[in-house]
């Protein structure tokens, strides 16, 4: 029998693995939406600590339905204890990980704790190793990265820190009630009633919990129960839980018709074509879950081909028929195989808010943070497990240990390249060439380079101007490539070039101004109000003018853009309409 003590020293050296994998990536700078969200967003610079301006702080999440008032207090915590270093946000990041680590070591114990008991075979040595099985992949797996290194992800890694404490609560709650103890009914409440809110308010998938929940209950508890009265209390507060978000949600979008529909309207997908899509999407993500691959992941995935048809891709199609495949697997293994379908369909529910209808983009690695539990846990179980097949037991165990190793190995070599970010963005192009948003991160970092001479200074130049224009022309809906060439000429003194201007304002009035077109103006207004950015007013006011007279532009975006540059100095500031 293994000595007592070997468990929580092996927990702690795949925690100090996981901090020596990750600490290389500390280094690297903000990126993508680091920028407008945390470095130019004036409301998280706080100075004191005292409730109204903690408060307005946590309120400048913007248009978001909840405004994720929690992480954005966290990032002004940051600000007022280190200052605006990528760092120490990201530091903060690898903190949150590690304890969601241990809350998955916790959960899974818990769980399969509950569930061999229930089925008659409890066994809690298992329990905890299978644990501590999960918690290593989960901790070293390299797809988790996006949602430490990338700091504004703290939205989703402190969403799931909330999510993992109120499903732990929730077994704990489960195990008491099964003693006999029916005060186990406040800790389930306090799950679902404060854990869910609190979840939610770093981000809108913390709304999932009590459906999580109900997936753990369906799956492997089976409403188990010590009488009738309390089955019937358990399936009313757990009913309850799942009934108030959805009723939320359903009186949120009464009030926000357009939420879903309209957001489409500045998409280059359809609704249709947005689930299509996601059923490669699902496929993609299980892949990289099961066999990470570092050459196809990447920060950036707005170059995922679309599926605009059942065959456009081909692939499509297959990947429809797998989805329903595997969801029909997990229903007819659901007695044999419960562990299955606990996994698929905790997998399913996770990814149900950010995969499906509402008009997201389509793929982001950041959204298997959580969902990817479902899939590890049975993974575990089933190599881990000697009484499966006695005779591959050591073979099985050795593939998990090598996939512990692996992906080790490749969290570390992420993170090294993170930690570089010139290296860092030029493997995003390198991996992604026809991904908007890997040129442009490139094309910024070149402009922002100090040359070492004149020779070199033309040379940057040159590689920031390629890499904006192919950032345009590989989105003609884009007009971050254009904004940025015109910054970056006026910045060195160098004439307007008026076709290139012309094209942008062309764009600005025609195109979709969504959340990528309207983050780059936002950010560009507050780097002009800061000084960052050098603009003739003239041209600020051009731009402006032709944004506003887009007829796809909706009231809230409208508002935002007239706030925003609103706040420029007087002598700069562009006029507030839209041309006649």
């Amino acid at each position: 029998m293994a000595h007592p003590a070997i468990k929580p020293t092996l927990l702690l050296c795949i925690i100090a693995l996981a901090v020596a994998c990750y600490l290389p990536g500390l280094t690297g700078h903000f990126i993508f939406d680091d920028g407008v969200n945390i470095r130019l967003n004036p409301l998280l610079r706080i100075d004191s600590l005292d409730f109204s301006t903690l408060w307005q702080a946590a309120s400048s999440g913007g248009t978001r339905p909840l405004s994720r008032p929690i992480s954005m207090a966290s990032f002004a915590l940051d600000f007022y204890f280190f200052g605006m270093s990528p760092y120490y946000f990201k530091a903060t990041n690898l903190a949150i990980h590690l304890a969601n680590g241990l809350l998955v070591f916790v959960l899974v114990k818990l769980l399969l704790g509950l569930h061999l008991r229930i089925r008659g075979a409890a066994d809690n040595n298992t329990a905890s190793w299978i644990g501590i099985a999960v918690a290593a992949i989960w901790l070293l797996h390299p797809f988790n990265l996006t949602g430490v290194l990338y700091v504004v992800q703290r939205m989703t890694s402190l969403a799931v820190l909330f999510t993992l404490a109120g499903l732990a609560l929730y077994m704990y709650g489960r195990k008491k009630l099964l003693d006999g103890n029916k005060s186990g009914f406040f800790a389930m409440g306090a799950a679902l009633f404060v854990f869910t809110p609190l979840a939610a308010l770093c981000k809108e998938s913390g709304l999932l919990l009590p459906a999580l929940i109900l997936v753990c209950e369906a799956t492997l508890l089976r409403w188990s129960a010590p009488d009738r009265s309390s089955r019937r209390i358990l399936a009313a507060l757990l009913g309850l839980s799942v009934a108030v978000p959805l009723l939320f949600g359903l009186y949120f979008l009464s009030r926000n018709p357009d939420l879903i529909l309209g957001g489409y309207a500045w998409r280059d997908f359809s609704l249709g074509e947005r689930l299509l899509t996601e059923a490669r999407v699902l496929w993609f993500y299980l892949h990289m879950i099961v066999l990470p691959n570092l050459g196809e992941m990447g920060l950036h995935h707005d170059d995922f081909l679309i599926s605009r048809g059942p065959l456009s891709p081909w692939t499509t199609l297959p990947a429809l028929a797998g989805l329903l495949l595997l969801a029909g697997s997990a229903f007819a293994l659901r007695n044999k195989q419960p562990i299955v379908t606990f996994g698929i369909a905790f997998f399913f529910v996770g990814h149900a808010m950010e995969s499906t209808i509402i008009p997201l983009e389509l793929v982001f690695e950041h959204r298997n943070y959580l969902p990817m539990l479902g899939i590890l846990l049975p993974l575990a179980c089933y190599a881990l497990n000697p009484k499966l097949h006695l005779p591959s037991a050591s073979l099985r165990r050795a593939a998990f240990f090598l996939l512990a190793i692996l992906c080790a190995g490749l969290t570390a070599a992420r993170a090294q390249q993170w930690g570089d970010t010139l290296l860092m963005r030029s493997l995003e192009v390198e991996r992604h060439p026809h991904s908007v948003r890997a040129h442009t991160d490139l094309a910024n970092l070149y402009d922002n380079l100090p040359p070492t001479s004149q020779v070199d200074a033309i040379e940057l130049y040159g590689k920031a101007r390629f890499h904006f224009q192919q950032a345009a022309d590989n989105g003609p809906s884009s007009i971050t490539g254009l904004f940025f060439i015109l910054v970056m000429n006026a910045h060195r003194g160098l004439p307007v070039e008026e076709p290139l201007l012309e094209t942008l304002e062309q764009r600005l009035a025609t195109v979709p101004l969504g959340p990528p077109n309207m983050n780059t103006l936002i950010g560009a207004a507050r780097d002009i109000a800061d000084g960052h950015i050098l603009l003739d007013p003239k041209i600020v006011d051009r731009i402006l003018r032709a944004a506003l007279s887009n007829p796809l532009l909706t009231d809230t975006s409208r508002n935002q853009l007239t706030s925003e540059f609103g706040k420029i100095p007087p002598h700069i500031r562009p006029k507030m309409e839209a041309p006649k």
